[in-house]
């Protein structure tokens, strides 16, 4: 417990009307120290007989690095407090404080910044008097956790996985099965439009079931190095994540290990979800040897940039090669080191080579023989 200004304010008046006092009479020390006294004891008691307040927390949906969601806080207490609530470092902003009269929720808007699992909490409360002179404050230690999935990037360019893809979309497609309602995680390539024109809504779609040749769906096995800023396993997650959501929307059975765990095949929205959130919590590591050699696509990321595998021995490609975009966060400043060093390396060349030339030139012209100087 600890006064807050206004209360320091009331026992700094009290001080004085005391020393005043003391020189002036008993009538002045009356009149001013003994109300101040009496004031600050009230808050005093009337802090002391609050109960601890209650809290209900609500935790939103997880959700991608740019989102925005709602953190609800629902408080029990008569008094006016202070609430001071800690976030995660992957969430913006790290730190909420809100002041709040009485039993009410507490709603605060965040935006998740960086995939992971990030700590809502701990807590803290407040407790103030009627007059707002004296202070309480209850620490609240647990704390919820929020669940940030890894970006998804669009492929652009996936023409380089077709080799295993193409391998495993041998479905009969001549012999027709049945048709019925379209649920979530059909493939639209199924989607028949003539009859789901037909319907009364628009909404309703109905899809082509056919006779299948028996896929057997794509293995992907996913590691990274460990760096100071998490930039690899952030880069492995966000292509691995973009990796599978493009099988998945070609209705591909996809198999994920990384070095926090495996999913066997599947390829319908609750495994899409669960692969997420498998990808948002893996950390830096290697999986096993087994897993990497048996696995159709190999992704590996390092030094803040990804590199895949497609197929058994096959080519070895970039991940902004499937996007055509800029270098995954963190792989520029790799990537600009590389052109210094390179530009460097011609440099020296370049001044060998001028060296040689001279001092051929010169032996030349003395009748000597030249010096050789290696570029």
């Amino acid at each position: 417990m600890k006064l807050t200004r206004r209360g320091t304010v009331v026992a700094g008046v009290a001080v004085l009307g005391f020393v005043l006092g003391a020189n002036s009479g008993a009538r002045a020390l009356d009149a001013v120290v003994v109300p101040a006294i009496a004031t600050l004891a009230v808050a005093v008691t009337e802090v002391t007989l609050t109960d601890r307040p209650t809290l209900e927390r609500s935790i939103p949906e997880p959700g991608f690095p740019g989102d925005d969601r709602t953190l609800r806080l629902r408080l029990d207490t008569n008094r006016m407090v202070s609430i001071t609530d800690q976030l995660g470092d992957g969430i913006r902003p790290n730190t909420v404080e809100q002041t709040v009269a009485g039993d009410q929720t507490v709603a605060y808007n965040i935006e998740l910044v960086r995939r992971g699992v990030h700590s809502i909490g701990p807590l803290s409360v407040d407790v103030r008097d009627s007059l707002g002179l004296v202070t309480k404050r209850y620490r609240y230690t647990d704390s919820e956790t929020l669940l940030v999935y890894p970006d998804i990037r669009h492929l652009t360019s996936p023409k380089p996985l077709q080799a295993v893809t193409e391998a495993d979309e041998k479905i009969e497609r001549q012999e027709f099965d049945q048709l019925r309602e379209y649920v979530p995680g059909d493939s639209l390539r199924d989607v028949h439009w003539k009859t789901s024109a037909k319907q009364q809504h628009q909404d309703d779609l109905f899809v082509v079931e056919y006779t299948h040749g028996g896929g057997e769906g794509i293995s992907i096995a996913a590691e990274s190095t460990a760096d100071s800023h998490g930039r690899s396993v952030d880069a492995m997650a966000t292509a691995t994540a973009s990796i599978v959501a493009y099988l998945i929307d070609r209705g591909i059975e996809v198999s994920l290990a990384v070095p926090n765990g495996h999913l066997e095949k599947g390829h319908d929205e609750r495994h899409r979800q669960r692969m997420l959130e498998l990808l948002a919590r893996t950390n830096p590591g290697r999986v096993s040897m087994e897993r990497v050699e048996s696995a159709d696509v190999y992704v590996l990321g390092e030094r803040g940039r990804v590199t895949i595998e497609v197929g058994d021995g096959g080519q070895t490609i970039s991940f902004d090669q499937l996007t055509n975009q800029e270098p995954i966060e963190g792989a520029r400043d790799d990537l600009d080191s590389r052109k210094q060093k390179t530009a460097i390396d011609s440099s020296d060349r370049h001044r060998s080579q001028k060296i040689r030339k001279e001092k051929e030139k010169s032996g030349s012209d003395s009748g000597e023989e030249s010096e050789s100087v290696p570029a």
